[in-house]
């Protein structure tokens, strides 16, 4: 029966945009990995190919298979945050006192892929991939506001809610034995709310599409290349790839929040990585990547002044909130994140020919500035150290309607302690005093994999 290409894709990301909820992220605003393989080895992925969402790290990644095989996982995903301000009555944040907790901290993260070497010289692959978001939901009464409302002072909820997904279209092709480039093309689909941000109105270009909106949707493309390549009789393997900015269509409903009347465009960013193999069944992998916030708008772009006083120069550049129309304007204000450069070490073990075990290790220093808090509260990013490891076990012979020869079962452990931030801010008003946030996470993943 044959499938609209069109059709897959729109139910691909139909199916995870209902499932996923919120997507938290944990390098700023990208998952560390893709797949249970990659995240249990720290998320490396230029190098070391575990399964076919590899493509979301390296589309060369595919010249490593040798048969057809599907995978699809799930993770839960439990990102406990939380923030304050010394808006509240006898509160001074550097001793300590009572933070904020946002609501509901655990979440569905479900993905897939198939990869099918097509002949000996073209391997082809699909996959469906949580790309990152972020967002948090303080209720009304207790988010420490002037009021006892919200952090900015408005009555009601206040929160924020992005899930960005991605469904690479693969194509992987052999130089020669030892060399493979691949090529994504990249649909992405992004899912946006905001909440509780009234007070910012008169500071909007177009107050009446800055918040309370309910969910605005928004499509997007994009593209990867890559290249992987053995050598000293594979014991090294080294790889790099580079993903250009998915441009996604405006948020209509939210042109008053972000710049350029609504645009969040998922960032570019690049990656090298190494493999290197000490014994034939180890391998120990170390990817460094660099995701570029500051050329997105929506991330990059400056809001108030931390320390107290609003740039006159700066807000005629539209850095910061000054005036009634910086909102949503081509030089809206935003969060001020910087580039981010990201660490991933990771191994992975054969025991034997049922057992693999991984672990790994990923930083990344957080991409917000201490003097650019204000909407950082609505994106809590803190987190830096990731902790990871996992394991696969062969469940021998399976098939699935008579396809399929071996089963694999894939699990991953993720845990990030507790980062905090503090830093001197100003409100819609001047200035406010402190705001604080902190995140920790943990995250349980499991695939299945079915090879033919």
């Amino acid at each position: 029966m044959k499938i609209q290409l069109s059709r897959l894709l729109a139910m691909a990301a139909a199916a995870m945009l209902g499932a996923a909820g919120n997507v938290y992220a944990t390098n700023g605003s990208f998952m560390i990995g893709s797949g249970a393989g990659s995240i249990g080895m720290g998320g490396v992925g230029v190098t070391s190919p575990q399964d076919s969402m590899c493509v979301g790290g390296n589309p060369a990644c595919l010249g490593a298979f040798e048969r057809p095989q599907f995978d699809v996982g799930a993770g839960l995903f439990r990102p406990p945050r939380a923030a304050a301000t010394t808006v509240m009555s006898g509160f001074n944040l550097p001793d300590g006192g009572k933070y904020v907790e946002s609501e509901v901290n655990l979440y569905l993260l479900p993905s897939m892929g198939f990869v099918f070497p097509f002949n000996d010289l073209l391997t082809i692959g699909f996959a469906a991939l949580p790309a990152g978001g972020g967002g948090v939901t303080f209720p009304a009464n207790k988010g420490g506001g002037l009021n006892g409302n919200s952090f900015f002072g408005g009555a009601g909820t206040l929160g924020t809610d992005l899930v960005q997904l991605i469904v690479p279209i693969t194509a992987t092709f052999k130089l020669s034995p030892a060399h493979s480039v691949g090529v994504s093309i990249i649909p992405a689909r992004q899912r946006f709310l905001a909440q509780g941000l009234q007070e910012f109105k008169a500071f909007s270009a177009y107050p009446d599409n800055l918040t309370n909106k309910g969910h605005d949707f928004a499509n997007g493309l994009g593209g990867r290349v890559g290249w992987m390549g053995y050598f000293l009789d594979k014991r090294v393997t080294l790889g790099a790839t580079y993903a250009t900015k998915v441009s996604m269509g405006k948020l209509s409903q939210y042109k008053g929040l972000f710049p350029n009347q609504g645009s969040f465009d998922i960032p570019a960013n690049y990656a090298l990585g190494i493999g290197v193999k000490p014994i034939d069944d180890l391998t120990v992998a170390l990817d460094v990547e660099k995701i570029l916030y500051t050329g997105v708008p929506a991330f990059a772009h400056r809001g108030p002044d931390s320390s107290g006083q609003l740039n006159i120069d700066a807000c005629t550049q539209g850095t910061v909130v000054c005036g009634g129309t910086s909102l949503g304007t081509a030089d809206g204000a935003s969060f001020g994140w910087r580039d981010q450069t990201v660490y991933k070490l990771g191994m992975a073990y054969k025991i034997n020919d049922s057992w693999i075990v991984r672990a790994g290790y990923n930083y990344g220093k957080m991409p917000i500035q201490a003097d650019q808090m204000l909407f950082s509260v609505m994106a809590t990013a803190t987190t830096e150290k990731h902790y990871t490891f996992g394991f696969t076990y062969s469940l021998g012979d399976q098939s699935i309607f008579g396809f399929g020869s071996e089963g694999l079962l894939t699990f991953a452990g993720m845990y990030a302690p507790n980062t905090k931030i503090e830093g001197n801010t100003v409100g819609t008003s001047g200035p406010v005093g402190l705001v604080g946030m902190q995140m920790k996470q943990s995250s349980w993943d499991i695939a299945y994999t079915l090879k033919f």
